[in-house]
This record gives structure tokens, sequence and C-alpha cells, in this order.
């Protein structure tokens, strides 16, 4: 098992996901200054809630991440870009005394390269327009991988409101198959609608 810092949020990145961060609570200030000397990642997990109450129910599957690029902003608050590495499991979690937590957790595999169905093109294309509707998402790829359904699906599953239930299970598989479904499910209906069929 790898012992590793956690930076519990109401949004996730996956692998090969980017990420932009606002750091000015203290303990993550420090946590930020302990990867860059030591030049390590740290683990993002989804929470249930905004309150702080609810920072203890977190989820149980989390991505590694590296700081790929950092920026001070105008109101002195600093700034990261990060990109997911490798899925975890959370085996124990423990807090330090400034109220970091960090983790005892076990990585997995990532998923593999997947091509899409001619059916299940319509994902790729949603991504995109989404992307172009939003373009700061959009910009953070250098490579947009569309033809790759397990790119294409985790990139899904970051941006939709998923419960920690649906996230764990969806992630803690060893493909994107299951997250296909789940998106056939979630996504194809709204295009239906959109197109008024």
């Amino acid at each position: 098992m790898t012992e590793l810092i956690l930076f519990p949020l109401n949004s996730v990145v996956l692998p090969s996901g980017k990420m932009t961060l606002r750091i000015f609570e203290p303990r993550y200030q420090r946590m930020v200054k302990l990867c860059c000397s030591e030049s390590t990642g740290f683990g993002i997990c989804l929470v249930c809630g905004r309150s702080s109450e609810h920072f203890n129910q977190f989820s149980e599957i989390g991505t590694m991440v590296q700081i790929v690029d950092f920026e001070l902003l105008d109101n002195g608050i600093l700034g990261i870009t990060v990109e997911g590495t490798q899925k975890f499991v959370v085996k124990k979690v423990w807090k330090e005394f400034d109220g970091l937590r960090k983790a005892s957790v076990e990585y997995l595999d990532n998923w593999p390269e997947s091509t899409f169905e001619p059916d299940d093109r319509y994902l790729s294309i949603q991504l995109k327009e989404v992307y172009q509707q939003f373009p700061k998402l959009g910009e953070l790829y250098t490579q947009q991988k569309y033809d790759d359904a397990s790119w294409v699906t985790q990139r899904w599953l970051e941006l939709l409101p998923l419960d920690l239930t649906q996230f764990d299970q969806l992630t803690l598989s060893q493909d994107c198959e299951r997250a296909k479904n789940f998106l056939r499910n979630a996504i194809e209906p709204l295009v239906k609608r959109e197109k008024g069929q």
C-alpha cells in the first residue's frame, strides 16, 4: 500500500483528465509545497456535500494527480492545474495536525483504450460539443482522444453530477463498458429530446 495526501472535492478527475484548482487553505498550500518539494502527487476524492460536515464521507475510489502547471491569481490565491494519472482504492484515512488528510491506498489498473461501436459515436460527438460550448474545459486538453471510448467516458463521468455510490460502482470497473451503458441511458434521451424525437 502507498501513503497519499487526499484532497476531497465536489468534482472529480480521472486518469488523463485535467482540472484547475484554487489553493487558499493553509493545509492545502502545505500539500502543494510537499508535492513540489518531493516530486509527488496527491489524491482527489469525491465528497457527498458542500458543507464541512460531509467531508468525512467521500468516495472509496480516488485518482492520483500530478501538478502540471501553476500560476498566482490576481487575488493572491495559488492556481494549479492537475492531471489524473491512476485510480486507487482508499483503505485507511487519518488527519494530520492541521486537518490535512492522508490515506493508505492501493492502486488500480487504468482502463485500456477502447473503440466505439457505431451506435455509440454520439457520446463522442456530444462531448466535443460540450467542449465547444465551454472552451475553458476543452482548452485543458492539447490531445482530445474522441476515438477512444475509455477517454470519452471518463471525461463524461467528470462532468456529470454523480453520487458517491454511482461514482464508485462505475469507476471500480475494469474497463469502460459499464460506464458506457450508464452514459447511454443518461445522455441518449437528452440528445433525442434536443432533436425533437
